[in-house]
């Protein structure tokens, strides 16, 4: 029995795709994970079988290369069908590119909560060791122009406002504060919360948020460096993504 693609499965793919998901040059469609976040990975694996996407499962091996060398990569690959083939010739010329408004505009709920699960992080600003806030950023390392393709999406189909956060060499990422991080916590949650290790990307406590802090902001349109983000970040362990 064949892949069906319909319109469900198209939008799955397209979301997966924009985060962790690659199609190599041979047209191998591959979610890869880390051992930690295996029920993550078997979600998507739940998702895709729900559509009807054939795949080989949970499999496993270890890294001899990158970051992970010597560490246990658990991944998992799709049967190749022509719609992979069409998102090996959208997305990657030659490298991956996500900025596609055409391919954002494909996406619900459940694939921006995929990708913020692949991608996101919420990270929390403290004042004398209590929480007045957080900011969600979305990694996405891409030039000025993408970035720019990415936060208009959101403006105009989500009504959720991010701005660019430069990762330094020209490359920028999504970023928002607590006003616009609420926001986009209720869009994604639903999806969130079906995965108990990933919870932690959503869960926030402000009850001992101090009303007259004179901080930054996060909740304008502006352009702040690492430098700056890892000063006023610097005592949170919420930062993995």
């Amino acid at each position: 029995m064949k892949s069906k693609i319909n319109k469900e499965s198209r939008n799955l793919l397209i979301a997966m795709l924009l985060g962790d998901g690659t199609v190599s040059n041979n047209n191998v469609f591959k979610l890869s994970h880390c051992i930690q976040q295996k029920e993550y990975l078997e979600w998507k694996i739940k998702q895709l079988n729900n559509c009807g996407l054939r795949n080989n499962g949970v499999k496993e091996y270890i890294s001899v290369c990158g970051y992970n060398v010597g560490k246990t990569v658990l991944y998992s690959q799709l049967n190749i069908i022509p719609f992979v083939k069409v998102l090996r010739r959208v997305f990657y010329k030659p490298k991956k590119n996500i900025a596609n408004r055409k391919m954002l505009n494909r996406l619900d709920a459940k694939g921006i909560a995929i990708w913020y699960m692949d991608d996101g992080a919420i990270n929390f600003r403290k004042t004398d060791g209590r929480i007045h806030g957080f900011y969600i950023r979305i990694s996405t390392c891409i030039s000025a122009d993408q970035i720019q393709i990415i936060i208009d999406y959101f403006k105009e189909v989500w009504n959720i406002h991010f701005y660019k956060f430069s990762e330094g060499k020209g490359t920028y990422s999504l970023c928002c504060g607590t006003g616009e991080g609420k926001k986009f916590i209720e869009i994604v949650e639903p999806y969130v919360n079906q995965i108990e290790t990933m919870k932690y990307k959503i869960q926030y406590d402000l009850s001992s948020r101090v009303k007259d802090i004179k901080s930054y902001t996060f909740d304008v349109d502006t352009n702040i460096s690492s430098v700056e983000m890892q000063n006023i970040s610097r005592d949170t362990n919420e930062d993995m993504v």
